[in-house]
């Protein structure tokens, strides 16, 4: 499957009195790197595959949802989508602006509560996590 966790298949750190996390990227390693620095704060769900996001939306309930991707009209299909699927949780895009993206990132934004455009501050993309979940 395209999601993980420590030694399985999925990666959902079970403690309900924390506040759930879906995390999407493409990059393994950004996964990683994400997961093991929120995971003494948030549960976190981790995936690889875009295709699995919605379904993972559908099984888990999650406090916010973050997408590492550009926007593109697939993209923006996908925010629809999960807002109508879990409306009211906040979305956050992390991705590295192109003036290309720019008409995609203004039809997008209807969609998700924030965009952080990478390189991003840890710091501060934490601080809105911790905003956004409280």
């Amino acid at each position: 499957m395209g999601y993980f966790a420590r030694g399985s298949g999925a990666s959902v750190i079970n403690d309900f009195t924390m506040k759930k996390i879906i995390f999407y990227s493409p990059d393994f390693t950004l996964n990683l790197s994400l997961l093991m620095y929120l995971q003494s704060s948030y549960s976190i769900t981790t995936t690889t595959d875009i295709d699995d996001l919605k379904a993972i939306c559908s099984s888990f309930s999650c406090d916010l949802i973050i997408l590492d991707t550009p926007p593109s009209t697939d993209v923006e299909i996908l925010c629809q989508d999960l807002k109508l699927l879990k409306s009211g949780t906040p979305i956050i895009m992390f991705y590295v602006f192109d003036n290309k993206f720019k008409i995609f990132d203004q039809s997008i934004r209807k969609y998700v509560t924030s965009v952080f455009y990478k390189p991003f501050d840890l710091e501060n993309v934490t601080q809105q996590l911790s905003l956004l979940t409280s």
